[in-house]
């Protein structure tokens, strides 16, 4: 088998793997499915189908830590168009209130006696 084979197989799995979310989603047990696949065939070695199966899993897991930090990052802005307060924003506002409210019992008290 020539290094050319090689390339080219890698070159395929590393563009499927960068299409994102099915190189998220990627387990041990797909990826070594497929290049199990390839060692049947004869299109790669098992010395080479095991260092596929670990290039494959380390992609899938940069992508799938690009996704999290994209959601992540794209819930924020929509929280933040929606101005909808955070729950330290509200917790902070109801330690406020119960303050103003224990102020106020205690002026109503007074000015009752």
């Amino acid at each position: 088998m020539s290094d050319t084979q090689i390339k080219s197989w890698r070159e395929l799995f590393e563009k499927t793997i960068e299409l994102g979310l099915g190189a998220a989603l990627l387990t041990k047990e797909s990826a070594q499915r497929l290049v199990d696949e390839l060692v049947k065939k004869g299109d790669v070695s098992r010395e080479e189908g095991k260092k596929l199966v670990s290039d494959m899993l380390e992609k899938g897991k940069g992508q799938k830590e690009k996704m999290e930090t994209f959601v992540s990052d794209v819930a924020q802005r929509m929280i933040e168009k929606a101005n909808v307060a955070k729950n330290s924003r509200v917790d902070e506002l109801e330690q406020r209130l119960a303050a103003v409210e224990q102020r106020l019992s205690q002026i109503e008290s007074t000015a009752g006696e």
